[in-house]
């Protein structure tokens, strides 16, 4: 009784391991250690928290969504104006000309420009408005893609987690059916020591015990490599001291969920379609090439933009004068002989250029007398752009089309997807129907060659043949129970169903 009900003991599991896809990050430390309340051992809950804090598939996925809330970030600032500073120290030498002053000079010339400009996007046929729409698509399509990551990962580590516990199981069996041979020859040793059976008996008692020591051997064996494999998927160390623990056999003999009527297959598909996860994305991929086509129709439209600028600068070559209340000097004309040129009575003087002095205009001075600015708007009209702009909207066709395409492909997918699982269920039911009965039938031998050797109308070796075949029934069993859960679990999954409690 305590072997049959520990058949259902993937079932109590999953419950939990649907709940740890809604409560992704319980049971697991920032750093990806184990939570302090894991050190009584692990459960299927905690484990998945801990695969969905450490895994590299989920990270990619969340990294890609960082990544596409960063390009609507983006795609929202091309409604803002760009403004750029400027500044422009310099200097030449030999002949040069400068701008500042218009002089064409050959000495060194230290100069200093510097500007403010200011642009504007006015109108641009809607292309931002597009290009934000598309960004908004493509991170909501990333989240969807996003969650179904963190589903599939949940969906690995459960499968390992009931591997392991699908091993110990056969374990036990293992291990029950070496105590069966060791008693079985202690049995044969105290008949032989009566006379009731002959000493060839005890050779082939202990080649029974010596095959079930080595299939127990490796047993434990398979145990250790899930341990790894189960460790590696959350991202522990081989060598972690680690133990996984799940619910008991009682509870698991109480949840009857190995007889769960059978699936409707109808009503799961259109619960699937409605809830799937890659179902979403790649329908929010469809959308998001929609808004592609419409940002490549915006590359045939005007742009209107306007723009602004203010600058000054300094040169080493302006000059100030220094003395503008300097007196021209008096030149006198006079005659070859020297004598003073008269004119009315008064001797005849030429006025000459004051001695006028110059200094470099001050730095300060020239930014305030040097400024200047400019305001305008730009109109850019496409005319002919070697058909680039057809060619990107054929593109963003072709995109659009082909994600259409990939919608109808995944749904047909998702449709025999569940429909497979469906059979797959159907077919775990019916070889775990076939392994009860195997094991009846195993039993029932066993008892009678068990009663033909007490009787000495039987061999050892027809015994242990009988018991060999009720390990290999007792392990059928446990396997097909667990496959028949799992593959349950997994229809569940198929449907993006987040359902906490598979327990009726």
């Amino acid at each position: 009784m305590r072997l049959r009900s520990a058949l259902a003991l993937a079932a109590l599991l999953f419950p939990a391991f649907l709940h740890a896809q809604v409560v992704q990050t319980a049971g697991a430390q920032p750093d990806g250690s184990l939570p302090p309340e894991a050190s009584g051992g692990i459960t299927l809950e905690e484990a998945i928290a801990l695969a969905l804090r450490t895994s590299p598939e989920v990270a990619r996925a969340e990294l890609a969504e960082e990544g596409r809330g960063l390009a609507i970030s983006g795609a929202r600032t091309e409604r803002l104006p760009s403004v750029s500073f400027s500044a422009q120290p310099s200097q030449s030498y030999g002949l040069s000309f400068d701008q500042t002053t218009g002089q064409l000079v050959s000495q060194t010339v230290e100069s200093f420009n510097t500007g403010l400009s200011a642009n504007v996007q006015i109108y641009d046929g809607g292309r931002t408005r597009a290009l934000v729409r598309q960004a908004e698509f493509d991170r909501a399509a990333a989240e969807a893609s996003g969650e179904r990551t963190r589903q599939t990962v949940a969906a690995d580590v459960a499968d390992r987690f009931l591997q392991l516990l699908l091993d110990r199981q056969l374990v036990e069996i293992q291990t029950e059916q070496l105590e069966a041979a060791r008693q079985q020859l202690d049995r044969a040793q105290r008949l032989v020591a009566a006379g009731a059976r002959p000493e060839s008996d005890l050779p082939a008692a202990r080649a029974t015990v010596a095959e079930r020591v080595a299939a127990l051997a490796e047993a434990t064996a398979s145990i250790a490599r899930d341990q790894v494999r189960l460790l590696d998927r959350l991202g522990l160390g081989p060598l972690a001291e680690v133990t996984f623990v799940g619910p008991t056999l009682e509870e698991l003999e109480a949840a009857g969920l190995l007889d769960l009527a059978a699936p409707e297959v109808a009503a799961l598909v259109e619960a699937a379609l409605d809830s799937r996860q890659d179902l979403r994305a790649q329908e929010i991929a469809v959308d998001a090439a929609v808004a592609g086509e419409a940002l490549a129709r915006t590359a045939s439209r005007p742009n209107v933009s306007a723009f602004g600028q203010i600058g000054t600068g300094y040169s080493s070559l302006a000059s100030r004068l220094t003395n503008p209340d300097a007196e021209p000097t008096l030149l006198p004309v006079t005659l070859s002989d020297g004598s003073p040129v008269l004119l009315g009575g008064v001797p005849f003087v030429v006025p000459q250029q004051p001695d006028f002095e110059f200094e470099t205009t001050p730095f300060f001075s020239q930014l305030g007398d040097n400024r200047s600015g400019s305001l305008g708007i730009s109109v850019t009209v496409p005319i002919f752009d070697r058909f680039a702009a057809r060619r990107q909207r054929q593109e963003a066709r072709l995109q659009s089309e082909n994600a259409r395409v990939e919608l109808d492909a995944l749904r047909r997918s998702v449709s025999a997807e569940i429909g497979l699982a469906a059979v797959e269920i159907a077919g775990a039911e019916a070889r775990l129907d076939a392994a009860n009965a195997r094991v009846e039938a195993a039993q029932a031998a066993v008892d009678a060659e068990e009663a033909r050797y007490s009787l000495g109308v039987t061999t050892p070796y027809d015994l242990a043949d009988a018991r060999g075949r009720l390990a290999e029934a007792l392990a059928a069993r446990a396997q097909s129970a667990y496959t028949l859960v799992f593959r349950r679990a997994l229809l569940r999954l198929a449907t993006g169903d987040e359902i906490t409690d598979l327990i009726p």
